[in-house]
């Protein structure tokens, strides 16, 4: 729990709720994100934007060593942007299958060449530019945070009528 959540509080019942709240807000990891493309340029400008808002980031360049990735650090990732086709025999729709192993109800954001809607609700992008990807990466992180707030503000209040 945060110093700054504690000062709030100002008895033994301020502090449990002060700990649910920070529980509630960190239903949404957004601090790691893996991004997979097999262009080293692309996948590392991208990279840098997401670093200097103070995102961890994995990359890889495969499909196979970004499988690894999301097997060996599932929960850590919170977000996943890759292209679609890439080098060897693993996809970037085998990734996101993967991905949601971990985030069944989290989109990945896929680059592809034609823009469209999946049935399990991934973002795809028509030849994604690094403006692109980061942008719809940040707005995807953002809306799902706010969400987030807002269940943890309406268990909140619901806690205190009861």
């Amino acid at each position: 729990m945060s110093i700054a959540m504690l000062s709030r509080a100002t008895s033994p019942t301020d502090v449990a709720e002060a700990g649910r709240q920070e529980d509630a807000m960190n239903l949404v990891p957004n601090d790691c994100v893996l991004i997979v493309d097999s262009n080293l340029e692309f996948r590392e400008r991208l990279a840098q934007q997401f670093r200097s808002a103070s995102y961890k980031v994995f990359t890889a360049g495969t499909g196979e060593e970004a499988f690894f990735i999301l097997r060996r650090r599932s929960h850590e990732i919170g977000w996943l942007y890759s292209r679609a086709v890439l080098a060897g025999l693993i996809d970037g729709w085998i990734l996101a299958d993967e991905y949601r192993e971990t985030h069944p109800d989290r989109p990945a954001v896929i680059a592809a060449h034609d823009a469209r809607f999946t049935a399990r609700g991934d973002i795809v992008l028509r030849e994604s530019t690094v403006d692109l990807a980061s942008k719809t990466m940040r707005d995807l992180i953002e809306t799902l945070q706010q969400g987030q707030e807002t269940i943890a503000a309406e268990l909140s209040g619901r806690r205190r009528a009861a």
